[in-house]
């Protein structure tokens, strides 16, 4: 385990090389900066250098001075192309055109000034270089144009599968995946993501907080952002993925256009062998097949489209500004091995509309205000609430409701300083409630066989979330310092309610009794007599400080440090009584978590030759882990919980604990003794008990070739430490009894150990920060992009690695993470979606005749499997219940490797002015059909195929604009 000195020293080390961080710490805007020199190279203190934007938008057009070492800078701008001039007298002024700022990126624009006069002035025709020597943050940028033009552009997740060292968890056909999102894994990290709009975070706010219930629509936004590493130490504690969304800002000249892609049932394409055919086939349940013999299993897409339109332009002309967009999308589908019934395959049905508006205000010729609305609703008529498959009743009906309010006002203070301020408004209602075909008093039922809800689902539940934040900072510029102080303030909750149509799950081997599992929650058919439960809350406070300090033309060192304080706390609550749990009364709980602590970033750009164009790069960053109201949660006293009751087939004499009617239908006079329930209460944290920290370390090289070519090598090492971990410190290690038993539904010989019946459901959770949970990843990237020239761009790499750590840490189950359970084999191994190597691409190419072809290709090693055998009343009574064993070390087997290609073919008009773009997408293209999931449970279904990648998919389209 790294202690703090440890990692204070390689800060201190790596201080010696320097840092760089972006000086606009993702907040939606980037920066220009150069230097001015005369013929000689020496150079041109006191040049003007002037800045303008075609178009004329906010920010557009400023003025500043060369300062002694011919250095200037350009900050806050909006996203667009910009050109520089600088002039002098006794030189010919010199102007670059068409120079492309992205956010969270400094362009570089050196200027040569010949002898002459300044009526002499001439134009540069070459390319600015393509690399940002002033960062180490590692990012890729997708304009509003790129993404327009590219196949993948429906949501953040599909636009993400094109970047090298980012690893989804779907596969995307054609949008078949963009109403539920994907976890991204980056740098071996899944729990560390943010979704940002201009630097602001609007993710969910359950359990860490690093999950989107708004879902980030590219459509809306002016460039989609993705940050993988180096960030600067203004962004908040993620140090995963960050989806960053920059807002569209309206210019001088009135903009427009609409859009339509779509495809119904007959533009999809079959897929599967015959050998995946009939596997399919057998896992049709015997009812469905009774009333459907003639069952096809597939996943077509019925019917998938979106349609939209935006407009921007003056309100004022060189005052105010304004943009606007909306757009709406629709997807039905059935869902591969989901059956009812009735013989019907389950309809998963979405729709999801979304609108943005923002407003810019030029307040004076440098102080600028903007307000930002981003408004969705989203509905998915039949979500899996768990398990493999599931019928169509016994799913969740989720609709969301999301809603994000910002302001920013950023204005300068005489020469060398500058104001920004910020604030956002989050609130959501994220709702997962019962199928209209569910009533009072219905029971789910699970078979843990066939891994497969029937009925209802055991609970629901509906969460309200509430997010305040405030980023102000002040920038102080003064010759080779760009000094910036901030502070951060964040304010967080939910207000919880849960709920059961009967509190109770009936689980089935089979088909045959097993066990019943009885919750603490409300019994009623609708969660309108279900008052707020609980409110959880979390704040956090923020204060950094960082210096981008250039002691040479060629070095940019950049020193940050930050302070953090979480603080978590739930209001008294009462539990009301049930049928299986009494009524209780609690007090507020406070301080979980009261976290404080320092995190320092490093990182150093050095510019080989002084060109530009040859860059190393080395950071060293810490991150506090992200927290939310997952800490919290965890002691939360009327958090769901269950308890495990025997209820199997009767033998002969048995009185209780079984069917005893044979009906198949638990009745309360049938359940055996209660395994104890894991409440809250029963939930405590370690008196020294410390924050989790990532540390993550990288070294770039990257190079600019001819042709507009960089290529970049890179390599990672990011450790987590300090991970909260449980030991259930009732039950001691040497209280289980270890069995050897023949697993019924396999036939495979186990040992599982049995908790020792004199403590039966005793449960004392002790959570502390155990060495035991460290993972540790190392990866190497290689990109190679080219901007647009030569009538073709492209953008694609391969990354290599491998993430080991405890496979069980991120379980909500607090038995499978407990460190006293012997059951819990194999616990070092490959984590999360580990894929050790993967190959992307994606590029434009112009045809003559207004003719673009573009496409994007992935291919990568399948997703390792985690072999279990599940021991349960039919084998053997247990004093715990069922235990689910990992019987060989995870990724021992992989899933196959997933290959796809996707290709987008467009064909533009221009007349008067306006642009009409018929379009034809095909999605897989090859009609691949990767396995995506499989049952690895042994038993009868061991190994059968749970989902496939879908077929081929023809979409057409048209997109206009003026």
């Amino acid at each position: 385990m790294m202690t703090a000195p440890r990692f204070v020293r390689i800060v201190v080390a790596l201080a010696l090389w320097a840092c760089a961080t972006p000086p606009v710490f993702a907040q939606g805007v980037g920066a220009i900066g150069g230097t001015i020199t005369d013929s000689s190279g020496a150079v041109l203190p006191g040049a003007t250098v002037t800045l303008s934007n075609p178009r004329g938008s906010i920010g557009g057009n400023q003025e500043a001075v060369a300062d002694a070492r011919g250095a200037f800078q350009f900050l806050r701008l909006v996203p667009g192309a910009y050109t520089v001039k600088a002039e002098i007298e006794g030189f010919r002024a010199a102007t670059q055109e068409n120079i492309v700022v992205n956010a969270d990126a400094t362009a570089r624009v050196d200027l040569k000034l010949e002898i002459g006069t300044l009526q002499e002035g001439v134009t540069v025709t070459g390319e600015s270089p393509l690399l940002d020597t002033t960062s180490a943050l590692k990012q890729t940028v997708l304009s509003r144009e790129v993404l327009d033009s590219l196949p993948n552009r429906i949501d953040v997740w599909s636009v993400a599968r094109v970047i090298p060292s980012v690893v989804l968890s779907k596969v995307d056909v054609g949008g078949s995946e963009s109403f539920l999102q994907s976890t991204a894994t980056v740098h071996g990290s899944n729990n560390e993501n943010g979704f940002l709009i201009d630097g602001m975070d609007v993710s969910n706010l359950d359990g860490n907080g690093t999950g989107a219930v708004l879902y980030l629509d590219p459509y809306a936004f002016q460039e989609t952002n993705y940050q993988t590493s180096g960030g600067g130490t203004a962004i908040s504690s993620k140090g995963g993925l960050l989806f960053n969304m920059v807002t569209r800002t309206g210019t001088n000249q009135l903009h427009g256009g609409a859009m339509f892609s779509g495809a119904n049932h007959g533009m999809g394409s079959a897929n599967y062998s015959d050998a995946v055919r009939t596997q399919l086939l057998a896992g049709i349940p015997d009812l469905a097949r009774a009333a459907n013999p003639n069952i096809v299993p597939g996943a077509d897409i019925l019917k998938i489209y979106d349609v939209g339109a935006w407009l921007a332009g003056p309100v004022v002309r060189d005052r105010i500004w304004f943009s606007f967009s909306a757009h709406d999308q629709r997807l039905d589908q059935y869902l591969l091995g989901n059956y009812n019934p009735d013989g019907t395959q389950v309809l998963d049905d979405n729709l999801m509309w979304t609108t943005a508006a923002k407003v810019a205000w030029q307040v004076t010729r440098t102080a600028q205000l903007s307000y930002f609305d981003n408004l969705q609703y989203k509905l998915i008529g039949h979500r899996n609430g768990g398990g493999t498959f599931a019928e169509s009743r016994a799913r969740n009906l989720n609709d969301k409701y999301p809603d994000v309010h910002q302001v920013k006002f950023t204005s300068p203070i005489g020469s060398r300083f500058v104001v920004d301020a910020s604030w956002s408004r989050f609130r959501a209602d994220d709702m997962f409630g019962q199928e209209p075909e569910v009533k009072a008093g219905d029971i789910s039922h699970f078979d843990a066989v066939t891994n497969a809800y029937t009925v209802a689902l055991p609970t629901y539940r509906d969460n309200a979330m509430f997010r305040d934040q405030v980023l102000t900072s002040i920038g102080y510029f003064t010759g080779r310092h760009d000094i910036r102080f901030g502070y951060q303030f964040i304010d967080g909750g939910e207000k919880s309610s849960n709920w059961s149509t009967s509190g109770m799950r009936a689980v089935y081997r089979n088909g045959r009794p097993d066990s019943v599992n009885t919750y603490n929650v409300p019994i009623t058919s609708t969660s309108t007599r279900i008052p707020v439960a609980f409110e959880p809350w979390a704040r956090d406070h923020g204060v950094f400080i960082q210096d981008k300090w250039t002691p040479t033309r060629k070095l940019t060192l950049n020193l940050g440090l930050r302070f953090e304080t979480t603080y978590g706390w739930l209001p008294a609550t009462c539990r009301p009584s049930t049928t299986f749990v009494e009524g209780q009364c609690f007090p507020e709980i406070t301080g979980a978590p009261d976290f404080k602590g320092i995190v320092p970033r490093v990182s150093a750009v050095y510019d080989v030759f002084g060109d530009g164009k040859t860059a190393v790069k080395v950071s060293a960053s810490r991150y506090d882990q992200p927290i939310t109201l997952s800490n919290v949660q965890r002691v939360n006293p009327l958090g769901t919980v269950n308890d495990t009751r025997a209820w199997t087939v009767c033998a002969a004499g048995q009185t209780s604990g079984c069917d005893l009617n044979g009906d198949l239908i638990p009745q309360l006079n049938e359940l055996g003794v209660s395994t104890g329930f894991a409440f809250g209460t029963n939930n405590r944290y370690a008196a020294n008990l410390k924050r989790p920290v990532s540390n993550e370390y990288n070294i770039e090289v990257q190079r600019q070739i001819p042709g507009n070519v960089v290529v970049s090598v890179g390599y990672t090492r990011r450790e987590t430490r300090r991970n909260i971990g449980v030991k259930n410190v009732a039950v001691p290690l040497e209280s289980y009894i270890p069995l050897q038993v023949t697993e019924a539904n396999s036939g495979r010989q186990v040992t599982v150990y049995n908790q020792s019946p004199a403590l039966r459901g005793k449960t004392d959770y002790l959570w502390n920060n155990y060495s035991d949970f460290d993972t540790n990843f190392n990866g190497t990237d290689i990109t190679v992009t080219k901007r647009l020239s030569d009538r073709w761009s492209m953008n694609g790499g391969a990354s290599f690695g491998k993430t080991v750590g405890d496979i069980y840490a991120t379980s909500t189950n607090n038995a499978q993470v407990d460190l006293n359970n012997p059951n819990n084999a194999f616990r070092q191994g490959v984590i999360g979606n580990d894929v050790p190597w993967s190959y992307r691409m994606s590029g434009v190419y112009e045809l003559p005749y207004h003719v673009s072809l573009s496409g994007t290709a992935q291919y990568y090693q399948g997703f390792p499997d985690t072999t279990t055998v599940s021991v349960g009343n039919n084998t053997v009574a247990l004093t715990q219940g069922t235990q689910t064993l990992t019987v060989e070390p995870r990724g021992a087997t992989r899933l196959p490797p997933v290959k796809s290609l996707d290709v987008s073919v467009r064909k533009n008009w221009k007349i008067a002015g306006k642009s009409f773009e018929p379009r034809i997408d095909l999605y897989n293209l090859t009609n691949d059909a990767a396995v995506l999931g499989r049952i690895t449970q042994l038993g009868p279904t061991y190994l059968r195929i749970s989902n496939i990648q879908r077929g081929r998919l023809i979409k057409l389209g048209v997109n206009v604009e003026f």
